[in-house]
């Protein structure tokens, strides 16, 4: 049977990745942080963290973190069931999910949920092709995701597809596509780029103008709202999803640059481990907001 102080402590050290920020999430010192963990890895017979370069969990690690994730949904319910009208303490749950999904109607569907449900919530944002690795380790419960297979132990339900345009604002359009849109000009515009993950202004270019991207020219800015603002200041050119950026082409401080050259994203829903009754209401509540959303080509 799995030490409940041991299990505690480890997610606690692997979440913060420090076994002294750990010890302060949980009260108590540095030293029984260690000798719970300790006393774990000999009662499972594996060790459970990575110290170095940085605190991570090991192979064995993730398969605990996916049963502490499930361990606390199931003890949630069963406190519901035997005593409902019970003030139930507060659960702290953690999901991936990637940026633009986040800045349009993930906010908006999880906060009622997290109202009704008590639960705290802890957002890790990464590219959209990079969630999945997050579900992997055990360090999320649940990820919004561009792969639509399940991992082991998972489910996988489709969110509906972002539609992504190249945009751009009216100056740099004048500047840099004056004469036509073609191969010729984008070779010499710059682009903007989330971050080194971000392939989406690679796709768009390779599949409509046969340009390699590897080595064009381009900024990056790891902000949303400063990556909009930046192609709105006329630096470049990126990929957005229309439903993010509605607002600045009715305003026409972007426009399409190719409006009908997209890039098309599918998106999917994954979680963990056994289908509780408060797993089931957070994959309807994110399904039912993404329907709603994704309704805007």
């Amino acid at each position: 049977m799995i030490d409940s102080k041991g299990l505690a402590a480890f997610s606690a050290i692997v979440k913060n990745a420090s076994f002294e920020r750990a010890a302060a999430e949980l009260f108590i010192t540095q030293s029984a942080v260690s000798q719970r963990l300790k006393q774990l890895e000999q009662n499972v017979g594996h060790s459970l963290v990575v110290r170095s370069p940085q605190i991570k969990a090991t192979i064995a690690g993730q398969a605990l973190l996916k049963y502490a994730h499930n361990l606390s949904q199931i003890e949630r319910d069963l406190i519901g069931e035997l005593a409902p009208k019970k003030q139930l303490d507060w659960l702290k749950i953690s999901i991936a999910t990637n940026a633009d999904t986040l800045a349009t109607w993930l906010l908006g569907a999880l906060a009622p949920w997290c109202s009704e449900h008590k639960i705290l919530l802890d957002l890790k944002v990464d590219d959209q092709d990079e969630t999945h690795q997050l579900l992997k380790t055990g360090e999320v419960l649940g990820c919004i995701s561009s792969l639509e297979k399940a991992a082991p132990g998972c489910s996988s339900d489709p969110l509906g597809i972002i539609h992504y345009h190249c945009v751009v604002s009216p100056c740099f359009k004048q500047k840099y596509f004056a004469k036509g849109i073609g191969k010729a000009q984008f070779t010499k515009a710059p682009a903007v780029v989330f971050n080194h993950k971000d392939q989406l202004q690679h796709q768009y270019l390779k599949r409509y103008f046969d340009i390699d991207a590897s080595t064009h020219i381009q900024h990056s800015i790891p902000s949303l709202e400063a990556y909009n603002e930046w192609i709105k200041l006329g630096m470049g050119f990126g990929m957005a999803p229309k439903l993010q950026i509605q607002p600045l082409l009715d305003t026409g401080e972007l426009v399409l640059l190719t409006p009908n050259k997209q890039i098309e994203v599918p998106l999917f829903w994954h979680q963990w481990g056994l289908k509780t009754p408060l797993g089931h209401s957070l994959s309807r509540q994110i399904a039912n907001a993404a329907a709603i959303a994704h309704r805007l080509p």
